[in-house]
């Protein structure tokens, strides 16, 4: 409920007095906030989706009673979100997001600004706003570190649908193994690109990430694998949303150091899995041991977990196929 109350203090006024007076119970389970230009405000949570009426009730069918979001709310909330600095998120704003204080993070969209080679360069007339929560569920991963890191480091692929977890599985996975007690004391080693997964204020940790673990703020994650190898000496290197080319190819050239990964990935299910190209260079890199897939209707909650070699398998077994039929 705090985490709730933290995201919505960077809101207009109007909208954090209307939602900040919600059930509580409604409170803790929210992990998203949509506003949109003229269009009435939506939640969504554990609950599913639903709407907010003018006397801060929940409803789930939209009504003439229901809240709706005006321009001028929506413009201020995003000018509060950048701390009246738009300026200074450009580069975030760009890719389609801005990180908040405590690590919540609004996705941003609008209308692209492009120069002459295509590339956007601002975003300008922003008509949505996604908040979405970060929450700190103690515990979440408990199951995953006892049944793959009690003995030793392993390398940990978490994949999930959106909305399913991840991030707050490896931050709560990240906590565990860098408790520094007799069961978890792994030096950990986190790559925090887009703020989210620590929270830092200054040089200070927001969320609990144990006490085992060093933070690279704001790195590319690219560059911050390196530099994590070369000064920290990690046993284990925590990323999140792993995809770009240059991120995996750090990793690939990172695991001859000795160095465990855990990271996560988008895929809905096994099939995306074992047909996504990025995961498949990740496990071509013969570094991963496994393979969490989150349940898309549960929250934090393990599907499965693979063996990297089955994926790999799967994967050689659908290109034979694909080579046959091909043939015939």
């Amino acid at each position: 409920m705090e985490k709730f109350q933290e995201a919505v203090s960077l809101l207009s006024r109007s909208i954090r007095d209307i939602l900040s007076s919600l059930d509580d119970e409604i409170k803790r389970q929210t992990f998203e906030i949509r506003l949109r230009s003229n269009r009435p405000i939506m939640l969504i949570g554990l609950y599913g989706s639903g709407f907010v009426r003018k006397d801060s009730r929940f409803c789930r069918i939209f009504s003439s009673d229901c809240v709706v979001c005006s321009l001028e709310e929506l413009k201020e909330s995003f000018n509060r979100i950048c701390g009246y600095s738009i300026h200074t998120h450009q580069n975030s704003i760009n890719e389609g997001f801005v990180t908040m204080k405590g690590g919540h993070r609004a996705g941003v969209v609008g209308t692209a600004v492009r120069d002459s080679n295509g590339k956007t360069v601002s975003i300008k007339d922003v008509s949505s706003l996604n908040i979405r929560i970060a929450r700190e569920i103690k515990g979440c991963a408990k199951s995953i570190a006892d049944s793959l890191f009690k003995d030793m480091a392993k390398s940990l692929i978490i994949a999930g649908p959106p909305s399913s977890g991840k991030t707050t599985v490896l931050r709560d996975l990240i906590r565990i193994l860098a408790a520094g007690n007799e069961k978890y004391n792994y030096k950990v080693s986190v790559i925090d690109e887009r703020e989210e997964l620590a929270a830092m204020n200054g040089s200070i940790i927001g969320n609990d990430l144990g006490i085992n673990c060093d933070i690279l703020n704001s790195y590319p994650k690219s560059e911050a694998v390196f530099l994590a190898v070369r000064t920290m000496s990690p046993d284990i290197i925590a990323l999140d949303e792993v995809g770009s080319v240059e991120e995996i190819k750090a990793i690939e050239q990172a695991v001859n150091s000795g160095v465990k990964f855990i990271l996560t990935v988008h895929a809905s299910d096994y099939d995306e899995i074992v047909t996504r190209p990025q995961i498949e260079q990740l496990i071509n890199t013969y570094s991963f041991d496994k393979v969490c897939l989150l349940s898309k209707d549960k929250v934090c909650s393990v599907k499965a977990v693979y063996d990297s070699r089955e994926i790999q398998d799967e994967i050689y077994r659908r290109r034979c196929d694909a080579g046959l039929s091909d043939l015939l």
